[in-house]
């Protein structure tokens, strides 16, 4: 699949950077990664610190993929907010489930300290524009201060006056954060190699055999793969390779700016709207990053021929939230991603495929998934029991989707 196009402006920033050879001989290991975004660094990284043996592989040059197109900005939140996701899963487990994101990213900010990558925390505005939406706004500000989240409301005149930001009331979140998400994976990458990770690119996966004990792994290259376990980090191109109804594809867009005056970028934070569709945005040096205007996807021609309308729109919304900002769009682009019918990503097994491992971070906190997925795997492949594998398990979608069925009026679990 083709994952983006257009300009992303962590591509423009930094080229290919890291380069490795494609696979040439056959390779043991303990396991073997398909993917080398930023999620399958995270994972090269923890195992080889682990002293576990890993080789992976990807069909492209290292984060051509989704990585190239994230803009990183490092919430907690999920796409379904908390006060609605009480209502789908156990409201114990949806609490849990937000705890456990404030966690991914203080242990991403760790992981990016250890390898010498800048880490910047700022405060996150999770905000409405549009007044009929205040009173569920205020909801999802009441749950998570119910949960133990460290947030507050701000309302209309303090948006404006500190922020500049044209807006009915928002929530401020401490817990956030950004980070250049392709230097970071290269980084992660290059001190997993440096550990002793074999890792190669242009080399593609064209099919798999196991066993009781094995998967092995054929390569166009010609030489194999063969080892304990499998973890696709494949992102949003794994969904063809799943049960149906449990991923949903979207494309997104996004821009980043010229460079601001340094004296308008001086107060940080990361913006989420409250809306659909809905914009986002955040800082990356003295430029912005503007992003949002989400469609179902269907084609990646389809997706792309939209980049330069969607930009204008993206540039016209951020400018009525923002008048205060002068903005001038300098470079475009357009990813696919994931959904699922909770927010939650996907981390384990698919049911009777046990060798067969998956680390997916879909929707928009997909790099915090995928830093719970480095931790979560790294046990599972070590026999050591976390019992957070449950929240991100497919069988918990697999079997609501089966109870929705048999139960078609149960509303709660659908």
């Amino acid at each position: 699949m083709d994952l983006h196009s257009g300009s992303p402006y962590w591509l423009l920033l930094h080229g290919l950077k890291t380069v490795v050879p494609p696979l040439t001989r056959d390779r043991t290991c303990d396991v073997a990664i398909i993917g080398s975004g930023i999620t399958g660094a995270l994972l090269a990284h923890r195992l080889a610190a682990d002293g576990v043996s890993v080789t992976l592989i990807d069909r492209r040059d290292l984060a051509q993929g989704s990585t190239a197109a994230s803009t990183a900005l490092l919430q907690y939140d999920l796409d379904v907010p908390l006060h609605k996701l009480r209502s789908r899963i156990d409201p114990g487990l949806a609490d849990h489930a937000f705890a456990l994101g404030v966690r991914a990213i203080t242990r991403l900010e760790e992981t990016a300290k250890s390898v010498s990558v800048p880490f910047e925390r700022v405060p996150s505005l999770y905000f409405t524009a549009d007044q009929r939406s205040l009173d569920d706004l205020a909801a999802e500000h009441d749950a998570r201060r119910s949960a133990g989240l460290d947030v507050r409301w701000v309302e209309r005149e303090e948006l404006w006056s500190r922020h500049g930001l044209v807006a009915a009331g928002a929530i401020e979140s401490a817990a956030s954060a950004q980070v250049d998400p392709y230097e970071l994976t290269h980084a992660l990458l290059a001190d997993a190699i440096h550990c002793g990770a074999h890792v190669h690119d242009r080399t593609r996966m064209t099919g798999l055999t196991t066993s009781a004990s094995t998967v092995v792994i054929a390569t166009d290259r010609g030489p194999s793969i063969t080892a304990s376990f499998v973890v696709y980090a494949t992102g949003y191109e794994s969904a063809a390779s799943l049960p149906p109804g449990l991923v949903s594809l979207r494309s997104t867009y996004a821009l980043a700016t010229e460079p601001i005056e340094s004296s308008a970028a001086q107060a940080r934070f990361t913006m989420w709207e409250y809306a659909d569709p809905y914009l986002y945005a955040r800082w990356a040096g003295d430029r912005l990053l503007i992003g949002g205007e989400d469609e179902d996807f269907t084609t990646p021609a389809a997706r792309d021929r939209l980049i330069g309308l969607k930009a204008r729109s993206l540039t016209d919304r951020f400018r009525t939230l923002m008048p205060g900002l002068s903005i001038e769009p300098a470079f475009a682009w357009t990813g696919t991603f994931g959904t699922t019918p909770d927010g939650l990503g996907y981390i384990g097994a698919v049911p009777g495929r046990p060798r067969e491992l998956y680390a997916l971070g879909f929707g928009g906190n997909g790099i915090t998934c995928s830093a719970l997925a480095a931790d979560l795997l790294a046990d599972r492949i070590a026999g050591r029991e976390n019992k957070d594998s449950a929240l991100f398990c497919f069988e918990r979608t697999l079997n609501r989707k089966a109870h929705t069925a048999e139960n078609p009026s149960d509303r709660v679990s659908s």
